[in-house]
């Protein structure tokens, strides 16, 4: 009930702000054109999600069906998923694929997923649960990593975290609960999930691996660029196909 009041408060007050809202240029960049998974995902950015300006509407129009929309202390309004409780950002229904432009890119099976994970940043609420901060810049995956001990690990980056040319990812410390770990061979799996190593373990695995350092990168694209090289990665997985 708390969250519908919520709900009910804020909507009309987003399309006060929403006339004001500052639009930033973004390009999706085709990004998931891999016609061979012939999923609704990929059409979707073949259809209509390329080379157009996003603005905090665009987000609210997008997400809404899938979620409610809240006002949260230090972040103005922030978007809350409707998931099962276990859904946890770039681990839930999903998997990395290697592509040429971008390296690591995290393709979502959710038919909302080409906003929340290349956009904005993710948080954890005792109360809400997992929400999302809208941001206007993309990114392959707003993730940092860990290798290691067999293990390659991945956790969202936090609001707040700021990334720029000098950003020190080895300085980045997520909650031991943020980070999601699988054995490396399976790394490239569609399936990843059922490699999933439980996050009971997580406290010793991170202390059997360590930060890939990845500087952030301005080139044809912009945004975070991180993960395994992909001639390591290829050691214990094999051959990569990359998505173009």
């Amino acid at each position: 009930m708390k969250r519908i009041l919520k709900t009910l408060i804020i909507t009309c007050s987003v399309f006060l702000i929403s006339a004001t809202a500052n639009v930033s240029k973004a390009q999706y960049g085709n990004d998931y054109n891999d016609n061979s998974y012939n999923n609704s995902y990929d059409n979707e950015y073949d259809n209509g999600y390329n080379n157009r300006d996003i603005s905090y509407q665009t987000f609210y129009d997008e997400l809404s069906p899938y979620g409610q929309w809240v006002n949260y202390p230090g972040h103005g309004f922030v978007w809350v998923p409707d998931v099962q409780g276990d859904f946890q950002p770039y681990s839930t229904n999903g998997h990395w694929v290697w592509t040429n432009d971008y390296e690591w890119m995290w393709v979502s099976d959710y038919n909302w997923g080409w906003a929340p994970f290349h956009y904005g940043r993710w948080d954890y609420d005792n109360y809400y649960g997992w929400y999302w901060v809208p941001g206007y810049e993309w990114s392959p995956a707003w993730v940092a990593w860990r290798d290691g001990g067999d293990y390659y690990g991945w956790a969202p980056i936090r609001p707040g975290i700021n990334i720029s040319v000098n950003f020190n990812i080895g300085s980045y410390a997520p909650p031991y609960n943020f980070w999601c770990f699988a054995p490396r061979r399976y790394i490239t799996s569609p399936r990843i999930s059922l490699y999933y190593v439980n996050r009971s373990l997580n406290i010793n695995i991170i202390h059997q691996t360590r930060i890939i350092v990845n500087n952030y990168r301005y080139n044809r694209h912009y945004g975070l660029f991180s993960g395994p090289r992909r001639y390591d990665a290829e050691r214990y997985c094999g051959r990569i196909n990359p998505i173009r």
